[in-house]
């Protein structure tokens, strides 16, 4: 899944961007689905991680999350936006190539590598602020995340150059979420 900063960063030009009524509700709605059960908060579909591939187009299911809400709310509307960003995430930043030749553990090294050599630049640039308690959850999140996943935080490859990164976080902006929605029906 793309890390916090880069679920904060969309979210942040998204409002930019877009009319967003209350903007508190929708930052919690594009962070919410990463502090629940990731398999239930991203209605991910059966795979194995045999094929990296085809798992990581299993990861997220928009559909199954537009069965169940409605988008009444910027918090819904938040989640959606989470939800399509992990999906562009996981279906087009990486090249099929790589992901065909690397493996899920080594995939995950990668990611989470990356995470550590981005997010500073990415705090910064797009103007993320974060709460000392929501830093710490975060935290927390991602040292139990590691220890799941049984990963050597210093080991990996940096697989988020900056400027694919900002052009990736650029494209998710061109979405508008209630044209999604009513196009996905």
């Amino acid at each position: 899944m793309p890390g916090f900063h880069i679920h904060l960063s969309i979210g942040n030009r998204y409002i930019e961007k877009h009319k967003v009524q209350d903007k508190k509700q929708f930052l919690e709605g594009v962070i919410a689905p990463d502090f629940e059960e990731k398999g239930k908060s991203h209605y991910t579909l059966p795979s194995t991680k045999d094929n990296l591939v085809e798992h990581l187009k299993c990861k997220v299911s928009i559909e199954n999350f537009l069965k169940e809400h409605k988008l009444e709310n910027d918090y819904e509307k938040g989640i959606l936006l989470h939800l399509l960003t992990d999906k562009l995430f996981f279906t087009d930043f990486f090249p099929k190539e790589y992901l065909e030749k690397v493996g899920y553990q080594n995939f995950t090294n990668d990611l989470y590598f990356s995470y550590s050599q981005t997010n500073d630049y990415l705090e910064n640039r797009y103007h993320i602020e974060f709460s000392e308690e929501l830093r710490k959850r975060i935290n927390k999140n991602i040292e139990d995340s590691k220890k799941e996943k049984k990963m050597e935080s210093n080991k990996g490859n940096n697989i988020l150059p900056i400027e694919k990164l900002e052009a990736f976080i650029e494209e998710v902006l061109d979405i508008d979420l209630e044209k999604y929605k009513n196009s996905s029906k």
